[in-house]
């Protein structure tokens, strides 16, 4: 529990510290890093991948973790980052990858990403782990485990 607050706390500052550095421009949007997904550790520094210019980031970044590992993470865009953005970078960082509708499966990264519009504005992009032979039951959070026998 504390990893998981001390990996809290570090997105929470690189998000208020990178804020503070945006000015002018046109802004592009933030992606999570894929490396996160495989991150075994709270001193994971690989968060962000960055396009080098001002951008926008997610409001909020939610993690599943399984065993220690980050199998999965959610990322919150406010309502001013447009789908249209979300897709650009998308396709930007992982032009090889298999597309269908909002949904991309990228081999390279063993990895899902699926790009929702909520009714209320904002975007979610939901960063999924591929389960390896089959075997998803490894990538449940204990939280979604109904401990009701």
């Amino acid at each position: 529990m504390a990893s998981l607050c001390r990996l809290v706390a570090i997105v929470g500052l690189l998000v208020a510290f990178s804020a503070d550095a945006q000015v002018g421009g046109p802004r592009g949007v933030v992606l999570p890093s894929p490396q996160l997904i495989h991150c075994h550790s709270v001193e994971c520094s690989h968060l962000w991948n960055e396009n080098g210019g001002p951008a926008d980031y997610p409001a909020q970044v939610l993690t599943d973790v399984v065993n220690g590992e980050v199998v999965g993470l959610t990322a919150v865009y406010d309502k001013s980052v447009s789908v249209e953005q979300l897709r650009f970078a998308i396709d930007t960082l992982y032009p090889n990858s298999e597309v269908l509708r909002c949904l991309w499966r990228v081999e390279a990264e063993q990895l899902v990403i699926q790009l929702s519009d909520r009714n209320d504005g904002t975007k979610l992009l939901i960063y999924l782990k591929i389960a390896k032979n089959g075997r998803a039951d490894s990538l449940v959070p204990s939280a979604h485990i109904n401990p009701i026998k």
